[in-house]
């Protein structure tokens, strides 16, 4: 503890993030919280597009790290999905994946440990998802990561993605030593493996292939059959009931900050990108993208959504608030809208040339990796589509917070579903009751009235957004 706390003291943040990060309690955590606020991230695809960098800095360190994309590790883990409920015992994994298992069992809520052979790669692994930790402030902090082992008796079974057998296997001793613990295994395919060594039987035996080379995917087991039991994702409110960040929404009920729908005619996104599937020339310039942003230019909140209801909109229709159910309470009012980026909104218009420019750029981008690759948020970071549930008896709206050009490119390749994160930031609630209106912190603060609080919520359930927001275009274009 005196050790992490000089090194606060001698700005050298980075390593004294790490000091409490090791410690699992209250305190340290929120040390290590402390110590946050003093180091900026910096992520970017890698220059030969198969991976990424993390790049972190304070006053006094700064550390570069790169991650490559394992897909390989994914189809393993659908595998052991498909044939085991994660969310039943404990299990144990070898992390010398970069991280990769960390994250996965992290935002999953699975009960488990992962064991790092040395402080490189136990370092290397925490740092894989840092901008994550740092913009949602260690809201959801990591699984336990530990150099070492812990009790055998506490595992139901281990995970091993075997890189160097001969010191892996030395290192995992112990754990394959006992023969209740089941062991899956992935291992290249010639490696001759003899299961008779590890007390165990082989009840499932896979072949995965890359491009290159091909792996073998093993149960070892002392039970003499085995039953598949498959691993659930928690579809919509059923992540009410669950331990897991991660969960599966249904397109058609995603919404955007203004409460269209991605699946219907007119979302300014997906309209654009069917056009550019039609026509892969399409600039900028003649998209329905460009259009949108010229013609709806909403002056204040009320504007922005609530432009039919008729009835007094206080102070809606006097500036940019908060939503009624964000944090902290009792913001200013502003008079000029909020920017995604200097120069517009990603939502609304008038926006300047060169940031409607960047955003035809990254939304075909988005759709283009999408098309050609789909959607595996788990080998980037921050991959995944990210927002909160507004959520009215048993009927839910999925807000997204990050990935609105991902939910158009998805919606504009035809899928029903996906699967979605929590947005963990501070001043983000995960869940909003609509029966709760009282309680929403613009609502507590005397902002909005509960009356005009539950017009905005309602808002986001209506199905005729899109038409209305064509509608409403028009009106502003002619007017």
């Amino acid at each position: 503890m005196e050790e992490a706390e000089k090194l606060l003291e001698e700005d050298r943040n980075i390593s004294a993030f790490l000091e409490y990060v090791k410690i699992r309690d209250e305190e340290n955590l929120e040390l290590a919280k402390k110590a946050l606020r003093n180091i900026k991230s910096y992520s970017s695809t890698r220059k030969d597009g198969k991976g990424y960098r993390i790049r972190i800095k304070c006053n006094n360190e700064e550390r570069t790290f790169s991650y490559s994309f394992p897909y390989l590790y994914g189809e393993f883990m659908d595998v052991i999905e498909g044939n085991v409920d994660l969310n039943m015992g404990r299990m144990a994994y070898l992390e010398n994946t970069g991280g990769y298992l960390l994250n996965f069992m992290t935002q999953r809520g699975y009960d488990s440990i992962g064991l790092a052979m040395d402080e490189d790669e136990w370092e290397r692994s925490v740092f894989s998802n840092f901008p994550v930790y740092r913009r949602e402030y260690l809201k959801r902090e990591p699984s336990p990561l530990v150099l070492g082992s812990e009790d055998i008796k506490t595992v139901d079974r281990l995970i091993w993605i075997v890189g160097d057998y001969c010191k892996e296997k030395g290192y995992l001793g112990k754990y394959l030593m006992e023969p209740d613990i089941d062991i899956f295994m992935l291992l290249p395919d010639k490696l001759e493996l003899n299961a008779d060594d590890f007390n165990r039987k082989i009840l499932i035996s896979r072949t995965l292939a890359t491009s290159d080379k091909e792996f073998k995917l093993l149960l070892l087991s002392s039970k003499e059959s085995f039953e598949p039991e498959k691993t659930m994702i928690p579809e919509g409110l059923e992540v009410l009931q669950s331990n897991s960040v991660i969960f599966r929404v249904q397109t058609d009920k995603c919404r955007d900050n203004n409460g269209f729908l991605y699946t219907d005619e007119g979302h300014y996104f997906v309209e654009t990108l069917k056009e550019y599937e039609k026509n892969r020339e399409l600039a900028y310039e003649e998209s329905p993208l460009k259009e949108y942003y010229d013609s709806f230019k909403p002056l204040n909140r009320r504007d922005n959504y609530l432009w039919e209801e008729g009835v007094e909109c206080f102070p809606m229709d006097h500036g940019w608030l908060y939503d009624p159910w964000r944090k902290p309470a009792n913001p200013p009012l502003r008079k000029k809208r909020f920017e995604t980026r200097k120069g517009g909104n990603h939502n609304i218009g008038p926006n300047t040339q060169e940031f409607g420019q960047a955003e035809f750029k990254r939304l075909i981008g988005a759709y283009e990796v999408l098309k050609e690759e789909g959607y595996n948020p788990d080998f980037f970071v921050d991959g995944y589509i990210t927002g909160y549930l507004l959520i009215r008896k048993n009927d839910y709206r999925f807000i997204a917070s990050e990935g609105q050009h991902r939910i158009a490119a998805l919606a504009a390749l035809g899928y029903d579903s996906f699967i979605c994160r929590f947005d963990l930031k501070p001043w983000t609630n995960q869940t909003v009751f609509y029966n709760q209106a009282s309680k929403w912190p613009q609502v507590k603060a005397g902002i909005f009235t509960p009356k005009v609080a539950k017009m905005c919520f309602e808002h986001f359930f209506r199905t005729d957004n899109n038409y209305r927001l064509i509608e409403h275009v028009k009106g502003m274009s002619s007017s």
